[in-house]
């Protein structure tokens, strides 16, 4: 069935069978039975109007509270049937519940959503008709214990009140605690309850009642965004071998870029173009099949359209690895789609494994290897980067020259067809070269295997990660350049500090005019077609001015590698965080940040 919310008397009904208190209540069908079970429920009562078709029911009239007596209850019943006959008239009115009216105390909230990457989240805070004022509640991502629900109530400002504020008593946490953790375990455990809003819930000195609850239902089975994960050997990262599909001589296109950025790679490097015998004084072959030695690497930038064939003589070859620069899947639609499902069955067929496509590429600086189409390569050090956004890349490597700031790997996730997140965690996890690891998000497609990889890794290298999307027109750019639709940044942060990665927030970074770019691909031609190819890197940040600053973003990830660069230069070896995880600003001293 589709998505529907239940009525008052359901909600009420699911919450009772988990052990979750409500207000005595009874639906009721005339005016008489108003009478009866307000007087059997006890003064005051409040009647509330039953109809699947009115989801909003104080907008037609359809809540009178403060009920005192059986003249207003007769009254009340009357007025309400009236209100909904004239501002719903074709609503179907099942009855009126008659429910205990609760006694002041303190509102919260518990809410639950299905987020598109991490599945069922849960949040508490302040409740009450300031919920969206204030906005002060925590959210974790399901499952959580007890102690996590502790932890989750303390965590928001309002917890004061909670604890007695101003000489108030202490309100009942034990029983908050109890009742925020039966409907995580009944959210979790019920795969029909895809969203709920209890709000407010009334806490007392001793003791909780739900007011009110917002329900919504399916039987239908969530979608998933989560693609087959499987896992990938360490050692596809270190090869002996790197064709270049697509390569040129022209300094106009993207072959041209990636090959004169290999030249530096000490193992073998072959070219692939039909239409020349060299470049780069390299002698060029018509096909990857054509090459005589083993390859364990492909890097192609061909037009999206040839990819496929391309593929499959890379799986005849016995690539391990190909690193798809093309744009033109799954970011452009439903074309798009399934030429990248084509590309990946492919693959998957003969063992190979994919990074991108519409991705800047790979850079192993302590491998010598630069196998993208930024004319810039970093110093080798010892930070892990990977990065769903090319143009960042590109900003942070620019940076990190005249900072002396080194890296393990950077890595362009691009649209994650094969490769994701968690398969360059475990890399990093095992690469000697690596102390820490820094990610920028704009997706992750399977969430909950994001955490449970992400905080193993952070177990034993320290995580930071920035998410995009922490505004309106980030949000718009970040789905724009992956084809994806972004998942709730709240949520993405609160799934970082539940699985031991530091989300990096504005840190004091210099930005006098923080813009974002357009997420537009650039046009290239290959020697092999007139026919031009996508790639998959934003407009350069090198065109913006530096006078205009750079993304909120990409500030706040510069301060996180200044502020780990700056214990690195001290010689202290730790990771310079404040007391709420949030890295300490450059230049602060040393006693205060390491």
């Amino acid at each position: 069935m589709p998505e529907r919310m239940l009525t008052e008397p359901e909600g009420y009904s699911l919450l009772d069978a988990c052990g979750i208190p409500v207000p005595p209540h009874q639906v009721v069908t005339s005016a008489d039975d108003a009478l009866e079970a307000a007087g059997r429920i006890g003064y005051p009562v409040v009647m509330k109007i039953v109809s699947p078709q009115i989801i909003h029911k104080s907008d037609v009239g359809g809540v009178i509270i403060g009920i005192e007596n059986p003249n207003d209850a007769e009254a009340a019943y009357h007025t309400i049937m009236q209100n909904a006959a004239t501002h719903a008239p074709e609503a179907t009115i099942t009855g009126i519940i008659v429910a205990k009216q609760a006694p002041r105390g303190l509102e919260v909230l518990i809410g639950g959503k299905t987020d598109p990457a991490f599945g069922k989240v849960i949040t508490f805070g302040l409740g009450g008709k300031l919920v969206e004022l204030l906005q002060d509640v925590a959210i974790r991502v399901l499952p959580i214990t007890e102690d996590d629900v502790r932890a989750m109530i303390r965590d928001i400002e309002g917890y004061r009140l909670i604890q007695g504020y101003r000489g108030e008593a202490p309100k009942d946490e034990e029983a908050l605690i109890r009742v925020v953790t039966k409907m995580a375990r009944q959210f979790i455990e019920n795969p029909g309850i895809r969203e709920f809003d209890l709000n407010p819930i009334i806490v007392y000195e001793e003791g909780v009642t739900v007011v009110d609850a917002r329900i919504i239902v399916s039987d239908t089975p969530a979608s998933g965004t989560a693609r087959l994960s499987i896992k990938a050997p360490p050692e596809i990262f270190y090869p002996d071998s790197i064709a270049v599909i697509g390569a040129s001589a022209s300094p106009q296109k993207v072959g041209y870029s990636i090959l004169r950025n290999l030249l530096a790679f000490p193992g073998d490097l072959y070219p692939v173009n039909p239409a020349r015998k060299e470049v780069f004084g390299r002698e060029a072959y018509p096909s990857v099949l054509d090459i005589p030695d083993p390859v364990d690497w492909a890097v192609i930038a061909v037009p999206a359209r040839l990819v496929p064939e391309v593929m499959e003589e890379c799986g005849e070859k016995g690539v391990r690895l190909a690193v798809i620069v093309t744009a033109g899947f799954r970011e452009i639609g439903e074309d798009g789609v399934a030429l990248e499902e084509q590309v990946v069955e492919i693959a998957r067929r003969h063992g190979i494994r994919i990074i991108g496509p519409n991705c800047l590429g790979i850079m192993m600086p302590h491998q010598g290897i630069n196998a993208t189409f930024d004319p810039v390569s970093p110093r080798a050090g010892d930070v892990a980067f990977i990065s769903q956004s090319g143009a960042i890349i590109t900003t942070v490597v620019d940076w990190s020259l005249p900072e002396e700031f080194g890296f393990s790997s950077v890595i362009s996730v691009g649209n994650q067809a094969d490769l994701g997140f968690e398969h360059y965690l475990r890399f990093a996890e095992q690469d000697q070269a690596t102390r820490s690891i820094t990610l920028y998000i704009e997706e992750i497609q399977d969430g909950r295997r994001f955490m449970q990889i992400v905080r193993q890794v952070a177990d034993k290298k320290p995580v930071v990660a920035v998410k995009s999307g922490s505004s309106l027109k980030g949000r718009i750019a970040a789905s724009s350049h992956t084809g994806s639709l972004a998942g709730s940044y709240e949520v993405y942060v609160a799934a970082f500090r539940q699985a031991g990665v530091i989300p990096s927030g504005p840190c004091g970074m210099p930005s006098t005019s923080p813009t974002s770019w357009q997420a537009k691909g650039t046009r290239r031609e290959t020697a092999q077609s007139r026919s031009p190819v996508r790639v998959g890197l934003p407009s350069s940040p090198r065109t913006t001015p530096r006078c205009m600053g750079s993304t909120w973003s990409t500030s706040r990830m510069m301060c996180s590698m200044s502020s780990m660069h700056f214990c690195r230069r001290t010689g202290t070896g730790q990771t310079p965080w404040t007391s709420s995880g949030m890295p300490m600003p450059p230049g602060s001293p040393p006693s205060s940040m390491c």
